[in-house]
């Protein structure tokens, strides 16, 4: 079961790091370039979750697979990962101080669903009607679901708003299923 408090505590230790040492864009971009290093090739985490190999052994090879160059905060903060045995909370770690990063940027992600594809003038006024709601940057992730037959779907921090034909017509007919019943 994932805990999602370590991930936490982890993505903010090493945000406050980040910005003590004047790196947060540099951990941010090593951080996600990490994930995609241990995504592509899985037997990085066989080998780091095996328990026949010392943490030595592991922190050491750690230090040799990430790239010439990586911040030595980062490579620090994996090697600590390992000694704790959070090595297979890596990938939540970098969701959360990925959002954490955004919100210290100004930034909000917004999911946006819709029956067909957005063009560039919809979703450019979508994005200038949301940045002047929020305050914020916004940036968009669009996918197309004809099941919603129209209207929007938006997700953002969690939450939902649901302005779909297909929420409405279903809304409609349990009014009139209940009223006619």
């Amino acid at each position: 079961m994932r805990d999602y408090r370590i991930a936490s505590r982890y993505a903010r230790a090493l945000l406050a790091l980040a910005e003590e040492s004047r790196e947060l864009d540099r951990i941010e971009k090593e951080l996600a370039d990490t994930v995609g290093l241990v995504h592509r090739y899985p037997e990085i985490s066989n080998l780091i979750m095996n328990s026949t190999i010392s943490r030595e052994e592991k922190e050491d090879f750690i230090g040799k697979i990430l790239p010439e160059g990586f911040s030595n905060l980062l490579v620090n903060f994996v090697k600590v990962l390992i000694k704790k045995r959070h090595f297979q909370d890596l990938f939540d770690i970098q969701e959360k101080f990925h959002r954490l990063y955004e919100e210290k940027k100004g930034l909000q992600r917004v999911r946006v669903e819709s029956p067909v594809l957005l063009s560039e003038i919809v979703e450019g006024k979508l994005r200038a009607a949301l940045e002047k709601k929020l305050g914020r940057k916004v940036y968009l992730e669009t996918t197309v679901n004809p099941e919603i037959l129209g209207g929007l779907v938006l997700d953002l921090d969690g939450s939902r708003i649901d302005g779909s034909f297909r929420t409405t017509l279903l809304e409609l007919k349990q009014r009139l299923l209940g009223t006619y019943a």
